[in-house]
């Protein structure tokens, strides 16, 4: 169920995501018939806050297992009792972090340059010169207060550290020395040393009884008349008859403001009035690929594995085999981190060594405390892209399952072509084997059709068959594929032309040891073919981001989520 195409639902450009995975029924299709659809319905998706979650709707849905809320806030929906109906609640945190920076940002420049205001005189059919009393205040070098440290917070400092602004941020927990230190950022234990020194205070908190009216007339008091207030959070947060009043008496210089209570105000509310307000309504997740990213996630978090729908029709996978090095990992790990790919589910197995540990690809202390597993899968909504990450080696005696279950996996989820990143022995080659460069590729029947002119123009060579018998020479006897240290790829390719599946391997020869300049030898092999990333870098390795896993297994210590 969703509330609407169009209009305050669902963007036209994002249903055919959903469509690729659920039957979708719109609000007012169920309420002309509850008894027919309501049975019928496991998923409700809201968005802008609809459909509501009103025991009077949730009644009607007997079979409904998720309530999927676009965005990050669920101070809407009453949790616990969503949860006593046997029904999960989502939400879409991580995809959703870039944009509300950007756009703290944004409503911190447009205030302090009043952009707006140059827009309105600009555009004006009365304006014949240029009034020079249009006078903002310094951006660089001001003193910004992040109230509220988690993963939107972090990304609003990052940005700000470009514009070399002093940051300050209160918390309710101190984030660790090395994320203070790389964005520059000085802790604030007391909320009221953060408002008495800052120039701009950003709030970007979750809305809790305990933050509900955080900003009121005490607050706003203590700070500088020349400040600004950005709220990029909830419009509860803030008292808003003290706000008008603080604005109103010059207690503070302005507010920029992309939420408030309600949404959208009323006509005459006092704030709409005052020329030191800039008001956005609720945009700040608002980009077309960011949509697309919250959609992707709300589509594929709790998709059953006995779904017949093709999970990621059309999508291109890559995966790495466990091999010599770890070479296919790391270039898997460069993947994930450098697209900033989305976590869109793990591949549960009872093949892999069970492991578990903190977020990998974590790019701060919030992130870092989320609970991962040695298998999981990653998204690119708008790159048609996923990965599926091992971390773990393969229980030797399950080597033959763990294949049937990837094949089963890749067949089921529809994927248009799927590429294994691989390694073997360099020691071991063949005397053919050792002409040219270390990399080598294999490739299905199913898939040589489509990409027989890509490989020929990349000038790729393919892995040699060697003699059954080195040294041997005997007509009868056909060569043979060998990957010595190749882990599952000779099977899983050889599984893979056996089931008529669109596979590639691209391997490198390498040896144990310092295996990174093999990573990215591989994964640059691999934007060559897929154009992944456009950079044209005259330093190729500058372009990807290097993951925190690449200090530890899963980027840092033992996981609190364990106990």
């Amino acid at each position: 169920m969703i509330s609407e195409v169009g209009g305050e639902g669902f963007h036209e450009d994002v249903v055919d995501i959903l469509k690729q995975h659920f039957h979708l029924i719109c609000l007012k299709e169920f309420l002309k018939n509850p008894v027919l659809h309501g049975p019928k319905i496991q998923a409700m998706l809201m968005w802008n806050y609809s459909p509501a979650a009103e025991p009077s709707l949730l009644s009607c849905l007997p079979s409904l297992k998720v309530v999927a809320n676009g965005g990050v806030g669920i101070d809407h929906l009453d949790v616990p009792y969503i949860n006593s109906l046997g029904v999960k609640v989502a939400n879409t945190p991580g995809v959703v972090s870039d944009a509300t920076a950007d756009m703290a940002m944004a409503l911190l420049l447009a205030s302090a340059r009043m952009v707006v205001e140059g827009h309105l005189i600009s555009v004006d059919s009365k304006t014949t010169s240029v009034p020079q009393n249009l006078m903002g205040v310094e951006v660089t070098g001001s003193t910004l207060g992040i109230i509220g440290m988690g993963h939107i917070g972090y990304k609003v400092a990052q940005r700000s550290k470009g514009f070399n602004m002093r940051i300050l941020y209160h918390n309710r927990n101190r984030r660790s020395v090395e994320d203070e230190q790389a964005v520059g950022a000085s802790y604030c234990e007391k909320l009221d040393d953060l408002l008495n020194e800052s120039d701009f205070v950003v709030l970007v908190v979750n809305l809790t009884p305990e933050t509900t009216g955080l900003i009121s007339h005490r607050e706003l008091s203590l700070m500088k008349p020349t400040a600004t207030l950005i709220n990029v959070s909830r419009g509860l947060v803030v008292d808003q008859d003290a706000l008008v009043k603080a604005l109103k008496s010059g207690t503070i210089r302005a507010a920029a403001l992309d939420v408030t209570h309600p949404e959208p105000l009323p006509r005459d509310h006092p704030l709409l009035s005052l020329p030191n307000v800039l008001i956005t309504p609720h945009t700040g997740t608002n980009t077309h690929a960011t949509i697309r990213k919250m959609v992707h996630l709300m589509s594929t978090m709790f998709i059953s594995s006995q779904s017949s729908a093709a999970a990621f029709k059309g999508f291109t996978l890559v995966m790495p085999a466990v091999a010599v090095g770890n070479v296919g990992q790391l270039a898997v790990d460069l993947l994930v981190s450098t697209l900033n790919m989305s976590r869109a589910g793990y591949f549960h197995t009872d093949c892999l060594i069970p492991m578990a540990g903190n977020n990998p690809y974590a790019s701060c202390k919030e992130d870092a405390e989320e609970l991962h597993t040695p298998a999981e899968v990653y998204t690119a909504a708008e790159l048609k892209l996923a990965v599926l990450q091992i971390r773990a080696p393969i229980i030797q005696t399950r080597s033959k399952k763990f294949r049937q279950q990837l094949v089963s996996w890749i067949k089921a989820s529809g994927f248009s072509r799927t590429v294994v990143l691989s390694s073997s022995h360099s020691y071991q080659r063949d005397d053919q084997q050792l002409q040219g460069t270390p990399l080598r590729y294999l490739i299905t029947p199913s898939l040589l059709t489509a990409s027989a002119d890509a490989l020929k123009e990349l000038g790729w060579r393919e892995m040699e068959r060697i003699p059954a018998f080195p040294g041997v020479k005997d007509a009868d006897v056909e060569p043979r594929l060998c990957i010595p240290g190749g882990g599952i790829t000779k099977g899983l390719y050889t599984d893979s032309c056996d089931e008529d599946l669109p596979l590639a391997v691209l391997l490198l020869f390498c040896s144990e040891g310092d295996n990174i300049p093999d990573a990215f030898a591989l994964v640059n092999h691999l934007n060559d073919w897929l154009h992944l990333l456009d950079s044209q870098s005259q330093e190729p390795n500058s372009k990807w981001k290097v993951p925190t896993s690449w200090s530890l297994l899963f980027g840092s210590g033992i996981p609190p989520a364990l106990f």
